[in-house]
């Protein structure tokens, strides 16, 4: 057992989550978990949800504008030097929380 830290992201892609480069966010922030040597990443599709910004998505409008929730495992000190370039990455597009976890 090892406590670590998750960081969870909660994005809108009714917007089209988009970075900077144009390509899906999403997308993005698995390749920086990738290239930083992040230990674990997953995304969830979600089916519905809703925020401070009136977004209420449903299944029934496509899966392409639901929301997505990606979740980061890795060390303490490897978090806190790669949440920076998280934070930098997702800008407004989304929510991110940190928690601590045990891990198996």
């Amino acid at each position: 057992m090892e406590f670590r830290k998750m960081l969870r992201i909660m994005i809108r892609t009714s917007g089209g989550a988009k970075s900077e480069r144009g390509k899906s966010l999403v997308r993005d922030i698995l390749d920086l978990c990738k290239s930083e040597g992040i230990i674990g990443a997953v995304v969830i599709q979600c089916l519905h949800g809703y925020g401070d910004r009136d977004y209420q998505p449903s299944i029934l409008r496509g899966i392409h504008e639901l929301p997505q929730v990606i979740e980061i495992v890795d060390e303490p000190a490897v978090i806190r030097e790669f949440l920076p370039k998280l934070k930098n990455l997702v800008g407004s597009q989304g929510l991110i929380t940190l928690e601590e976890v045990l891990t198996f």
